[in-house]
């Protein structure tokens, strides 16, 4: 069975963590310094903390914020519901926005009437937000750059629209570091900020050696991620074209955002999965964890409350894309796709 994201990590990653568990002489944080310095200079950002989960990057991206208890903070519908947990477990009052079909981020008019002290952006499926956003950037954003993947690899940070960053690095991620998160900044008055943080931070909330050398090791082989990830994509997108069913097009052909190929179905998602597990394909929901969909199952008279958002958790389902594929699993994939019920 071809699974959606890779189930395994390489020798080579295995040998750096071995080689770390056994090293007397190694001080105490060592590689996750190492991989915080790679990730800044790598990604051209001013600071970057690599903390235990992206729970508490969230948290803490919150705290750099600002902002006094109660405050309410605008999420999409289309957002992890962790998100929303770490928001109330903070004492602050999360106010949940469905989103635009067409930019998957909620519009700038909902977020104005909302009224927030901050708001979250979720770039789903690595959806960048409107240029129009950038016209109420008077109150502290907070980016989850988790699904951008290849878009963080260009020179121009104009897409990066945050105060500060959060980028999960759990399994379904480019680069799976076995748990944890970065907590950056992407300007210099944001980065002192995030260094006081840093200074005063609990080393218990930082990421450990263990995941931050899976993080060290896998940056080395990053352009190449992307760039695999990219040819799969164009080759899958192409075996897709033969069904009833649509993909996410690219704005930009030199980057593929996303980190897994998306479909959005237009017949019964629940065949496509069966179809797809029948002929050794794993495939999955986009959006099973998100805050629309935890809400309308267990509060079903909601659904009207987020219908875009709802309506893309209902329809999207990823395909396996990651770097680690075979050009024959590849091929499977493919073929798989193009005979879609």
């Amino acid at each position: 069975m071809i699974s959606v994201f890779s189930p395994y990590i390489t020798r080579r990653d295995m040998d750096l963590v071995l080689s770390r568990m056994v090293e007397d002489a190694v001080t105490e944080a060592v590689f996750n310094e190492r991989f915080e310095r790679t990730v800044k200079e790598q990604f051209n950002l001013e600071y970057v903390i690599a903390l235990r989960s992206p729970y508490n990057a969230l948290q803490k991206a919150i705290q750099a914020c600002g902002l006094e208890r109660g405050a309410k903070i605008a999420i999409s519908a289309l957002a992890p519901a962790w998100q929303k947990d770490a928001l109330e477990d903070s004492g602050f009052t999360p106010i949940i926005l469905d989103i635009d079909e067409k930019t998957f981020h909620p519009k700038p008019e909902n977020i104005l009437s909302a009224n927030p002290s901050a708001i979250i952006l979720f770039d789903a499926l690595g959806r960048p937000p409107s240029e129009a956003l950038l016209e109420i950037t008077d109150m502290p954003i907070v980016e989850d750059i988790s699904q951008t993947l290849g878009m963080v690899t260009m020179s121009s940070r104009k897409n990066l629209y945050g105060h500060f960053l959060i980028w999960s690095l759990e399994a379904d991620s480019a680069i799976a570091t076995g748990g944890g998160a970065l907590l950056c900044a992407n300007s210099k008055r944001d980065a002192q900020i995030l260094r006081l943080l840093d200074e005063s931070m609990p080393r218990e909330l930082k990421m450990t050696d263990y995941n931050a050398v899976l993080g060290v090791s896998q940056l080395k082989s990053y352009p190449n991620m992307i760039e695999r990830r990219k040819t799969i994509y164009q080759r899958l997108a192409g075996q897709l074209l033969r069904t009833r069913h649509s993909y996410l097009q690219l704005e930009d052909p030199e980057f593929c955002p996303v980190y897994a190929f998306p479909i959005f179905s237009e017949t019964s998602v629940k065949e496509i999965i069966d179809y797809a597990m029948k002929h050794g394909v794993e495939s999955e929901y986009a959006f099973a964890s998100s805050i629309a969909n935890r809400i309308s199952d267990s509060e079903p008279q909601q659904e009207v409350i987020f219908p875009n958002a709802r309506s893309i958790a209902m329809r999207c389902i990823l395909f396996p894309m990651h770097h680690k594929l075979t050009n024959q699993q590849v091929d499977q994939i493919g073929k798989v796709i193009a005979t879609l019920p």
